[in-house]
């Protein structure tokens, strides 16, 4: 019986989850069910997937958390919100990672404009890369017995110019998209359970 129940409720899920990606391959939006980041594009524009196990509220406050981000984001080495006017938030962020054994830092600051719930338009407004601009957009899920999952999906461009690094930017920025995301949802799961005990 209980299998019955929670199979319905992926076939529910499945569902809905599906007219949300219509535009993935079945093995990429298997992969998002099983708890994957699953990303596309390439050179420097992305989109970015993650099925959370949690509703669109708890989400929303960890996405949104900007001075929490060093605590569970670990190539943030900082972050900081230096303005903040009606749905403008105005946040600084360091962030460090490695191309062999040669650092890179980065440090940007974005304009973020937010709807509650729902999306985060940003836009570099100063900081070491050329460009930076995107979306989150949250999408809430649910399946039955009011079980609330939220469809995470980052849309964003970048570009920078890293000298004699140039070849690796890509190849660092894109492993550092996934695991942001991952921990981002790792986060949020935590966070749903927290609410939960």
């Amino acid at each position: 019986m209980k299998v019955q129940v929670f199979s319905s409720y992926l076939m529910s899920l499945t569902s809905s989850l599906d007219q949300l990606t219509l535009d993935l391959a079945p093995e990429q939006q298997q992969a998002l069910q099983a708890g994957e980041v699953v990303m596309l594009g390439s050179e420097g524009t992305y989109t970015v997937l993650s099925l959370v196990p949690a509703p669109a509220s708890v989400v929303w406050d960890v996405l949104t958390n900007y001075e929490r981000f060093p605590d569970f984001l670990p190539s943030v080495k900082a972050s900081r919100v230096l303005e903040r006017r009606d749905n403008c938030v105005l946040v600084e962020r360091k962030d460090s990672r490695k191309v062999g054994i040669l650092p890179i830092r980065v440090k940007i600051v974005t304009e973020n404009i937010e709807y509650p719930q729902e999306r985060i338009e940003y836009r570099m407004v100063d900081g070491t890369l050329d460009e930076m601009n995107g979306t989150w957009e949250l999408s809430p899920v649910s399946g039955p017995n009011q079980a609330d999952a939220t469809l995470l999906v980052q849309k964003i461009e970048a570009k920078a110019s890293m000298g004699p690094l140039q070849p690796y930017f890509f190849e660092v920025f894109e492993s550092g998209l996934t695991e942001m995301t991952a921990n981002l949802r790792n986060e949020m799961a935590q966070q749903q359970t927290a609410l939960q005990a």
